[in-house]
């Protein structure tokens, strides 16, 4: 059983998959019923309470620092609140451990709670990917993967529904891009580009960043410049990219300043 944190230096598509067959696995096993009426009858230890009483104080903080990093960055809070961010995965995947659920048997509220939690680190995860680099994909495998060992979840069900509705660029959403819009206003419109669909023109002095359509591979762009020292919006083209061919269209030509 396998409930290891993960984070977004880490892969984490397999975990919850791997986990929930191992958990099939245990409760199906030999005196299984009898397991759950020891575990129930033996008292709950000092540690584990301790331990538990750490973690819920603990993640209110956490999400106080996040809340406080979304709006005044600050690279010190950011590597402390991460550090935190890490200890509390690991020591939250070794509480859940600690005390499994057992199939057949309904869970406690200690072990719902706990669930929870970590249900809710697996969302702030997940959006980090589409916030920070536009992967929607990774995103809704994380959701897919929390909802398999949290499947009444209704928080994780309304966010994966919201990823993958946004996963694909429509022509509605894509109308609001305007000429000499900053990269940061096509982000707060469009979402952040897929790192690997950002593609850099050096000789034509442009930057493509490609938004897929669907998943034949027909993609949007929004193509940048440069105009008085600034990186501006100078073309959009909604049906830039087809699937063949397999590579991006051409870059168009820089238009100079008027």
């Amino acid at each position: 059983m396998d409930w290891s944190p993960r984070g977004p230096s880490r892969a984490r598509r397999r975990g919850a998959v791997i986990l929930c067959g191992a958990l099939l696995l245990i409760a199906g096993a030999p005196g299984c019923g009898r397991r759950a009426a020891e575990k129930t009858a033996r008292p709950e230890s000092s540690e584990s309470q301790s331990e538990w009483a750490w973690l819920q104080r603990t993640k209110p903080e956490i999400d106080a620092r996040r809340a406080q990093l979304a709006g005044h960055p600050d690279p010190k809070l950011q590597r402390e609140t991460q550090a935190l961010s890490d200890e509390l995965n690991r020591r939250l995947a070794a509480f859940l451990n600690a005390d499994p659920p057992v199939q057949g048997e309904p869970l406690s509220e200690r072990q719902k709670a706990a669930l929870r939690m970590k249900s809710d680190e697996e969302i702030y995860l997940a959006r980090t990917w589409i916030e920070q680099g536009g992967d929607f994909q990774r995103a809704i495998d994380i959701y897919k993967e929390a909802l398999v060992v949290d499947p009444d979840n209704p928080r994780l069900k309304d966010e994966l529904a919201r990823a993958e509705a946004r996963r694909y660029m429509s022509r509605e959403t894509f109308a609001q891009v305007r000429k000499g819009m900053e990269p940061d206003e096509v982000r707060r419109l469009l979402g952040s580009p897929n790192l690997n669909n950002v593609r850099g023109y050096p000789e034509r002095g442009v930057t493509g960043w490609f938004y897929p359509r669907d998943a034949g591979g027909n993609a949007a762009a929004v193509w940048f410049h440069k105009e008085d020292g600034r990186t501006v919006v100078y073309l959009t083209d909604f049906d830039a990219l087809h699937p063949q061919p397999a590579s991006p269209a051409p870059a168009p030509a820089a238009r100079s300043a008027a």
